[in-house]
């Protein structure tokens, strides 16, 4: 049985994907923190320090997950955000070249900033405005370094909006949900803006595909390639739990400076690799919803 190992196995899109890849691989989790109720090995590290990772085995693929994420958050802390999401990036990168191991690495649309063209292939421009995009993409072209200069297989998949069980507080469509769930009214951000949102399961499958078939160097486009604003996120809710009486406020303070208007993902990349999104969004918003009710 192979070993892979998995960093930031324990946040949203790790907890989802760790159930999957138990099923055929031998896993090795690295966090800052260890976590009793996940039954892998595991290893307490903090990537964004210049420590080593010390594993005696062959690692056949990493799967590099951990980073911050919150896009408020990184451009409050930057520095944070640049030894965690690039410093870390170049930790893991530097042991998949000792380990000659492939390698997963996670990204993001807002690497992209803000587009013309609705619809976006990888080679799109990538222009990105916000500190949480920079990492990113600084963590891209770090993989594509390493993979031509020392052979390694390193698969980009760039994530679109993601939601589902486990999906972090600081994301619209948990704060949409919860609040709905649990209030009268609800203050978002900017309600206009259309984003490509994508069942989680989905992302989980096209990780999957990415670690199967991928070979040397690669970038893959993740989303349903359809755009829904946020008011047309946040009337599907109101639907499924029935509560049309729920008004939506938006709030000034909460829109980004930085925020752009849509983003949709031409997947048609992978879809070559055999992936398709099967999950509908109302079927998707009813399994996330549920995982929220049991929270409550």
């Amino acid at each position: 049985m192979k070993t892979v190992l998995v960093t930031g196995y324990n946040g949203f899109i790790g907890s989802n994907l760790i159930p999957e890849l138990q099923k055929k691989f031998r896993l090795i989790g690295v966090s800052k923190l260890k976590h009793s109720d996940i039954n892998i090995k595991q290893i307490k590290h903090d990537i964004s320090k210049n420590n080593t990772i010390r594993l005696p085995e062959k690692i056949s693929t990493i799967i590099h997950l951990a980073g911050i994420t919150g896009v408020d958050f990184c451009q409050s802390n930057p520095k944070k955000a640049f030894a965690t999401n690039i410093q870390g990036t170049k930790q893991i990168l530097e042991l998949a070249r000792k380990k000659d191991s492939n390698v997963i690495f996670l990204s993001t649309s807002h690497v992209f900033g803000k587009v013309k063209n609705n619809t976006i292939k990888e080679d799109y421009e990538k222009n990105p405005n916000s500190v949480y995009g920079i990492t990113k993409l600084a963590g891209e072209i770090l993989c594509k370094s390493y993979s031509n200069s020392y052979g390694l297989n390193i698969g980009i998949p760039r994530l679109f909006s993601i939601y589902g069980p486990h999906a972090p507080i600081h994301s619209v469509s948990y704060s949409i949900i919860q609040q709905i769930l649990t209030k009268k009214n609800i203050r978002l951000g900017n309600i206009k803006s259309e984003r490509d949102f994508l069942y989680v399961k989905d992302a989980i499958n096209a990780i999957l595909v990415i670690m199967k078939k991928n070979k040397k160097f690669n970038d893959y486009n993740i989303g349903a390639g359809k755009g829904y604003s946020i008011t047309e996120i946040c009337d599907l809710v109101k639907k499924i739990l029935k509560k049309d009486h729920v008004s939506i406020k938006t709030v000034r303070t909460k829109i980004r400076k930085n925020d752009f208007s849509s983003i949709i993902s031409n997947s048609s990349k992978i879809k070559k690799l055999g992936w398709e999104p099967k999950i509908s969004i109302k079927k998707g918003l009813r399994f996330t919803i549920d995982w929220h009710k049991h929270k409550i």
